[in-house]
Parts: structure tokens; C-alpha cells; sequence
């Protein structure tokens, strides 16, 4: 049933993805079951409800090594309600957890990911170049093309920012590469159509 339950997640079947979940009382209730569920509340506009599953999972394990992904939630959540300074509060408390993993670690090349979205929200592009590049850094050593992909595609957003077209499309192709590895067809879609989007439109 958690396979189902994240099989819509990654489709964006959010509504799909809660009745499944709340159809089974004992995974609603597990850590993994409160985990899926308050993805979904960030994903669908329900920041507080959000904010409380995660902040009780963090109570239930304070101190243990489970914490600093109830935190990194805690940030996505900050940053998709839009609060990217509190988002980045949030990835500075993790990254303070999970500084004695290894270099390479995932949790560290997401980490840096998130940092620079929400850098790149605010429009602060150096430190958002600095961070996503980190985190391609990172993913690549750690063979990890899923987080190497998004790095790829929000450095794109960023070359965008700075009406740097020939970049854009340079880091979007990189991102299709990662993600035609990590077979992730809704990202490949969604980064096809952001080439068909710069195609069309004329050289500055």
C-alpha cells in the first residue's frame, strides 16, 4: 500500500495518493504513513497541517538520527508555503544533524538542493549558484541523477533569471540527460517542455 501511496505522489496524484493512505488506519498512523501524509499537505496548499505532522515526528525522535529528516520536511514545507527564510533556518538546523555523514552523503546533496531554491526564490543568485552547484557536485559523485537532474534544472531557472537563454538550454538538456537516467517521466516532460518553450522564443 506505501508503494501505491508514493506511486501517486510522484504522479501528482495527491487527492489519490490521501484516500489511499487514510483507506489504511495502521500505515496512516506509522512514521512512514505520517511521513507520506505530510508531503501531501505541503504539496497541496495545507502548510500548517503540514508544519504539525512533521514538528510531532521531530518531537518523537529528538536526539536520534531519524530527526534531521523531520527538519529537512519541515524546510521543503517552509519553502513551498513560500517562507524561504524560514526554510532556510530550517536546512541550517539539519545541516548541523548531519554534519558528520560522509561528504558525499545524499542527505547532504538535498540539503544544499533546497538551500539553493530557496536562495533562488529570493532572488539571491550568487548564493543560490554556489549551493546548486554544490548539490550537482554532490549528487554526481554519489551517482545520484534524481537530485543531479533538479540541480541541473533549477540552475536553468537561474541562467532564466539572468536572461542567459544559451544556458538555460544547457542546463535543461543536462537535466533530461539525468532524468531520462533515473527514469523520471513527469520531470522529463516537464523539462521538454520548458526547451519547447525556449525554442520558440526569439535571441535577445
Amino acid at each position: 500500500m506505501l508503494q501505491d501511496v508514493w506511486l501517486a505522489i510522484d504522479e501528482y496524484r495527491y487527492a489519490d495518493a490521501e484516500e489511499l493512505l487514510r483507506r489504511d488506519e495502521d500505515l496512516l498512523v506509522s512514521r512512514a504513513g505520517q511521513m507520506a501524509l505530510g508531503y501531501i499537505y505541503a504539496h497541496t496548499e495545507r502548510p500548517d497541517e503540514a508544519r504539525e505532522v512533521f514538528a510531532r515526528l521531530r518531537e518523537q525522535h529528538r536526539g536520534d538520527d531519524w530527526e534531521h529528516i523531520a527538519v529537512h520536511q519541515l524546510g521543503r514545507t517552509e519553502r513551498l508555503a513560500g517562507q524561504y527564510r524560514a526554510g532556510l533556518e530550517l536546512l541550517a538546523q539539519e545541516r548541523d544533524m548531519i554534519a558528520g555523514l560522509d561528504e558525499n552523503a545524499h542527505e547532504r546533496a538535498v540539503n544544499a538542493l533546497e538551500t539553493g531554491i530557496c536562495y533562488l526564490h529570493l532572488t539571491e543568485l550568487g548564493e543560490a549558484r554556489a549551493w546548486l552547484q554544490d548539490a550537482l557536485r554532490r549528487a554526481e559523485r554519489h551517482e545520484d541523477p534524481e537530485v543531479a537532474g533538479r540541480a541541473e534544472r533549477f540552475l536553468g531557472e537561474l541562467a532564466l533569471q539572468q536572461d542567459n537563454r544559451y544556458a538555460a538550454q544547457e542546463h535543461f538538456t543536462r537535466a533530461l540527460t539525468f532524468f531520462r537516467e533515473s527514469e523520471d517521466e513527469y520531470a522529463q516532460q516537464e523539462i521538454q517542455t520548458r526547451l519547447t518553450e525556449l525554442e520558440g522564443q526569439p535571441q535577445a
